[in-house]
């Protein structure tokens, strides 16, 4: 994403590309602030549980596709300062993490351009 701290950090985490985070929850969590606080870099309008996104999946925003990655999204003390420990702890309760309410993580496989309102696809799941 251009002018994401994710390309200027000098070590980067595989699978970590970029974070993306249900438009629904964050609204829901946000409760009227700027749901850009979440400090995701998408905020899409699609189920992003495990049974519906497994990792491998493959999906396309605009013109970019991207794969949904294996390593979990749990948020940071950032997001806790933001919207309050319980905010935090509400989207990783064990019961609910199949449904990622905190998000997930995408790798990016072909870059291309993203603009809001951008229809999102999905390409494959896993079998």
């Amino acid at each position: 994403m251009e002018g994401d701290k994710w390309a200027r950090q000098s070590t980067r985490k595989p699978g970590e590309e970029i974070a993306v985070m249900q438009w629904g929850v964050a609204q829901i969590i946000a409760q009227g602030q700027p749901v850009e606080l979440a400090g995701d870099q998408l905020y899409l309008d699609l189920d992003l549980s495990a049974s519906n996104l497994p990792a491998g999946a493959q999906v396309r925003v605009g013109e970019a596709e991207l794969e949904v990655s294996p390593v979990a999204h749990m948020g940071c003390s950032k997001f806790a300062g933001r919207f309050g420990k319980a905010a935090l702890a509400w989207t990783l309760e064990p019961a609910l993490r199949p449904l990622r309410l905190r998000g997930l993580y995408l790798i990016v496989r072909s870059g291309g351009r993203v603009k809001l309102g951008d229809a999102v696809q999905v390409l494959s799941r896993p079998t």
